[in-house]
């Protein structure tokens, strides 16, 4: 049984809007730790 064209894009936007939203989510995390590190509010190795 064939897949309507409507159902495939439909299905396509989602997994691009989940892949859009887990790069951007992992973007803004790895520059909040970049200005952290570079304010000295953390070191390279803080542990705890």
């Amino acid at each position: 049984m064939a897949m309507p064209w409507a159902m495939t894009l439909w299905m396509a936007k989602m997994v691009w809007v989940a892949l859009t939203g887990w790069v951007s989510s992992c973007l803004i995390v790895a520059d909040e730790v970049a200005s952290s590190l570079r304010t000295g509010d953390i070191g390279p190795f803080h542990v705890g």
